[in-house]
């Protein structure tokens, strides 16, 4: 039986031995031998417990008179002369039978039975024609005459009736149909956390039991158990059970399974495999302990459930100061600044996310920069997720609200992906138009609504209209904070399909070229502007808002893109736009005088989102990867100086109809 299998067991003690009078001359022939010890004017060993013959009944499993015979058999064979009686009996027995021969029991002549004395005590008998004997097993260990005097004593009950009896009791204990039944307080049973309920039963047994005499009051006691750890025999036989289970580190609770185990190494290995692992084999030490481990799942459960509480009542604080912010961001104006960066599993990542609205980026050197935007993702940050955060924005221009969404980073980055998106995985252009269409159709009963879209590129510092197959070049006229384009193609917009078709005829006369840094870099900005406006047929107020989705073309670095030629002078126009962006940001956010809104086509485009009567929303796009660590950080600091611009709190469009009754 694993490790211990192999090596020979320490010697186990046998029972079959003689017993010594006293201490001082006791011949040991064995490890253990019991000892008797007496008492003054008593025939009994001081100290112990007699032993009665239960264990012969309790012990043994229900079977056939045969196997009761065979086990009596067994005794008869017991190696051992003769002795003195001495349970009950003070001189020589007054039978003058001499004691039953071992090959006598075979005789089927032979009845046995059960004598119980008044004591208490109880002997199995054996009749064999007409001679009574009985088992003297404490001493000789073999059959003797029948003490005459006995009979007065005591009473005598045939052995298979009492066996009969008490098999046939246990039965209606387990729910026979007689009458109601004593019950047998041995039985009972255990429910583990594992194995469920688990059957028990206190059984009375002949073991070895260890004991040590003690001078002072001349008594045998019981040995403990770190006395006996000291003990030659017994430290072999543990040392042996540690060498076979070297992950039992406890020598005590060894020893104390061997004494459960009648110091049987093999059985105290085996029984040890069987329950490996099992919680209940390490018992608290003391009663506070045990009683902290039964209230440990409840106390597990209180916390838990606290826990929970808190991490509730803290999730609640949370929205409640977002919400606040929402607000304040509201009456102030704030451009809310959005981060995502794109997902690249063939590069080395040089961002962490801490939180949801903190970034940090790490350079090769170690060196750590720290960012706070509104909202932060992952990289695993879908499409979906990203219109949510900015769907009740763009839902607001069915109000009457101008709404700005930006699309900002270093080419490569996922600008396009992220406004534009693939078929299959649309961005935010068109789940933002799609959702305006499904609220105007949920309030057609009250307001009639009509939806125009156009789309237009800035390239190279002009202006082109995409919905046109020429891509005619447009002029900019401003006069005040108002800002037209002469001449644009508005296509109106009923129905999903139509979005579609033309995003795909606005994208496919945009301007793409290959570089370094994209295989398909954007050489333009885009600017979609969707007019949204409704009639109100109860008050006739007319309301107009106007949803304004860019796509920046991206900020590149001249030495990693490698741009020559007409891609050189694209890339030049595009950082030009994006300075003066730039700039208009820092001047909204010093509130100084002028705002430089000239400076590019791009600006004056933007003027009535950015000019204070707007809600704008910032995506800043940037790439993980450690080798874009400068173009990186110019980025999130681009986004960080927007996120401080006040554009002041928006304003609705809304005017009453001319002619219509006012209320």
């Amino acid at each position: 039986m694993g490790s211990g299998a192999s090596k020979k067991s320490p010697t186990q003690p046998t029972g079959n031995q003689s017993t010594p009078r006293a201490p001082t001359t006791a011949n040991r022939r064995a490890e253990f031998q019991e000892v008797e010890v007496r008492a003054p004017g008593n025939g009994r060993p001081a100290n112990m417990s007699s032993r009665n013959n239960e264990s012969f009944r309790d012990q043994k499993s229900p079977a056939d008179t045969a196997g009761q015979r065979n086990r009596y058999g067994r005794h008869a064979t017991s190696s051992g002369a003769p002795n003195s009686l001495q349970h009950g009996q003070s001189g020589a027995a007054t039978t003058r039978s001499s004691p039953m021969r071992r090959n006598d029991l075979q005789d089927e002549n032979v009845t046995f039975e059960t004598f119980t004395h008044n004591n208490g005590r109880e002997f199995i008998c054996a009749n064999r024609n007409g001679i009574r004997y009985y088992l003297d097993d404490w001493h000789s260990k073999d059959w003797q005459p029948f003490p005459e005097r006995w009979y007065s004593e005591g009473k005598l009950s045939p052995l298979d009736d009492n066996y009969n009896t008490s098999k046939n009791s246990s039965q209606n204990n387990l729910g026979g149909a007689g009458g109601k039944q004593e019950r047998d307080d041995r039985e009972g049973f255990l429910t583990h956390p594992r194995r469920g309920r688990i059957e028990t039963y206190l059984m009375v047994e002949k073991r070895y039991v260890h004991y040590f005499f003690d001078r002072t009051s001349g008594k045998w006691l019981h040995l403990p158990i770190g006395w006996e750890l000291h003990h030659e025999l017994v430290k072999q036989m543990v040392d042996y059970v540690e060498e076979a289970l070297p992950n039992w580190k406890d020598r005590a609770d060894i020893l104390a399974l061997l004494r459960v185990c009648n110091y049987s190494p093999d059985e105290c290995i085996g029984t040890y495999l069987l329950l490996e692992g099992d919680e209940w084999l390490k018992p608290k030490r003391t009663s506070k302990d045990a009683e902290a481990d039964e209230n440990k799942d409840h106390k597990i459960e209180e916390l838990t459930q606290k826990l929970k509480n808190l991490e509730s009542e803290l999730e609640l604080e949370r929205k409640a100061r977002l919400e606040a912010e929402k607000q304040l961001q509201e009456l102030r104006g704030n451009i809310r600044v959005f981060c995502r960066p794109r997902r690249d599993d063939r590069a080395q990542s040089c961002l962490k996310f801490p939180s949801d609205q903190d970034i940090w980026v790490t350079n090769s050197d170690g060196a750590r920069k720290t960012f706070t935007f509104d909202k932060v993702y992952t990289l695993e940050a879908t499409q979906e997720q990203i219109f949510a955060d900015t769907q009740p924005i763009v839902t607001s221009c069915v109000d009457g609200y101008n709404v700005c969404l930006l699309a900002y980073g270093q080419t490569g980055s996922g600008k396009t992906f992220t406004m534009m998106g693939p078929e299959n995985n649309p961005g935010i252009n068109i789940r933002a138009i799609s959702e305006l269409l499904k609220i105007c159709e949920e309030r057609r009963e009250t307001k009639t609504y009509t939806l125009k879209i156009s789309m237009v590129e800035i390239y190279n510092e002009t202006v082109q209209d995409l919905l046109t197959d020429d891509a005619k070049t447009l002029e900019i006229q401003i006069i005040g904070n108002i800002v037209k384009i002469p001449n644009i193609t508005e296509v109106p917009v009923n129905h999903v399909k139509d979005i579609k078709r033309v995003m795909q005829q606005g994208d496919s006369n945009r301007k793409t070229a290959s570089t370094k840094m994209n295989s398909s870099s954007s050489r333009s900005h885009l600017v979609l502007m969707l007019t949204v406006e409704g009639e109100d047929k109860v008050t006739g107020a007319i309301s107009k808002g106007v949803l304004t989705l860019c796509d920046l073309a991206g900020s590149e670095r001249i030495s990693k893109s490698e741009a020559t030629g007409q891609r050189l002078v694209e890339a030049a126009a595009i950082n030009k736009s994006l300075s003066a962006l730039g700039q208009v940001f820092s001047a909204l956010r010093e509130s100084q005088l002028h705002i430089p809104y000239r400076n590019s086509k791009l600006t004056q485009i933007l003027k009535p989102c950015l000019g204070g009567d707007a809600k704008a929303c910032l995506f800043v796009n940037v790439s993980p990867d450690a080798s874009n660590f400068p173009e990186t950080c110019n980025t999130l600091e681009f986004g960080s100086n927007a996120r401080q611009v006040a554009l002041g709190q928006a304003k609705q469009n809304i005017q009453r109809k001319p002619g219509f009754p006012q209320r």
